[in-house]
């Protein structure tokens, strides 16, 4: 799977990494997969795509679907951060528009972040959520 995860209960973190060329499929799978697990629900998470070398079928509609599927399994009650790592430019801005999209969404209860760095991703998630 070119989506592969861990899960740190201790700091209630998900950490999660792409690699090789990743596909709409693949996100659905992961975004499931995570939503499959009730306890991880709040959880704050790290979406890595330094590793990523090529998309499939990743577009603008895919982005929009993926993000209201993502933002139906937020909880309201519990504020949560959700960062993406994207050092290569086209991830970054794709990235973006992920962000834009989510954000947009009214039931959307997560506050999300985009950084060219690991270092970066890592020290937003440690400042209090907002």
């Amino acid at each position: 799977m070119p989506i592969t995860y861990q899960v740190d209960h201790a700091h209630q973190l998900i950490a999660a990494e792409a690699s090789g060329a990743i596909g709409e499929r693949d996100l659905f799978v992961y975004q499931t997969d995570i939503n499959s697990h009730p306890a991880l629900a709040g959880y704050d998470e790290i979406f890595d795509v330094t590793r990523v070398d090529g998309l499939l079928d990743i577009n603008i509609q895919n982005l929009r679907k993926l993000a209201a599927f993502a933002a139906a399994s937020d909880v309201p009650d519990k504020l949560s951060k959700f960062v993406i790592v994207a050092p290569q430019d086209v991830y970054f801005g794709l990235s973006r528009m992920y962000e834009s999209f989510r954000e947009g969404l009214p039931r959307s209860h997560r506050e999300l972040a985009v950084f060219h760095s690991r270092a970066e991703a890592e020290g937003w998630l440690r400042e209090p959520a907002e």
